[in-house]
């Protein structure tokens, strides 16, 4: 901005410059020297035309870039301020006037009125009732203005508190969850190694009685074979003595 005020100035300076030029050259049509500095008083001017008029694109440019930055942040969630560029009311007025007078560009205007009406598009639907009341507001402001720049951070930091909420709510429900998950667990885990002593237990006890019974089974079967022998001998006793 401070080249294009510079510019301004110059250029007035050379069209000042130019009138009296020109007056002379009327009174004085044969003077060679008039009329060179006529042409390079014209060819400065036209000089300075073009740049001016450059400088003038590459603002409409600058500006957006910064639109589309501001669509972009406003798709993702938050509406984020580009620092590096800060102008004021005054030089987007003289900005905006500059473009109107020299028409540059008007499809690069067009298009960044569009992307405009795409981010309020997008505010609308995502934002809630109060967020939405809030773009709308901000929207009503100057994009640069200092007034609509609190308010964008002041909505970006209602929305990371509710954020930072509702993650500090799941937070503690997982914590929640995990408590009682770790308490049926270590419930569970007593329980088993309870049942696991019983069953323990019992098998020990049915060992016991199975060797006990082993014991009984032995000892019936020697007894068995004790009364075989006794009664096979009786048998032959009377045998003998019939």
């Amino acid at each position: 901005m401070q080249q294009l005020a510079q510019l301004n100035s110059s250029l007035a300076n050379a069209c000042h410059r130019r009138r009296p030029s020109i007056d002379e050259s009327l009174s004085d049509s044969g003077g060679g020297t008039e009329r060179m500095r006529q042409k390079e008083v014209t060819e400065e001017g036209e000089t300075q035309l073009q740049r001016l008029h450059a400088i003038i694109i590459q603002q409409a440019k600058e500006l957006e870039t910064l639109r589309r930055q501001q669509r972009d942040a406003t798709a993702d969630g938050c509406i984020r301020r580009p620092a590096a560029v800060q102008l004021t009311d005054n030089q987007v007025e003289e900005g905006e006037s500059t473009r109107a007078l020299f028409s540059a560009s008007p499809s690069e205007l067009d298009a960044a009125d569009d992307d405009e009406e795409d981010v309020d598009v997008n505010i609308q639907i995502e934002g809630g009732r109060q967020a939405r009341r809030q773009a709308s507001h901000l929207r009503k402001l100057p994009l640069t203005s200092l007034h609509a720049q609190l308010k964008g951070k002041e909505l970006q930091v209602r929305r990371l508190q509710q954020f930072v909420a509702k993650l500090t709510t799941r937070f503690e429900q997982l914590a929640d969850r995990k408590r009682v998950m770790t308490q049926s667990y270590q419930q569970t885990a007593k329980t088993q190694q309870v049942q696991l002593k019983k069953y323990l237990a019992h098998i020990q006890q049915q060992t016991m009685e199975k060797q006990a019974l082993e014991l009984q089974v032995r000892d019936l079967h020697q007894y068995v074979v004790v009364l075989e022998k006794r009664v096979v001998s009786g048998t032959r006793r009377v045998k003998s003595t019939d």
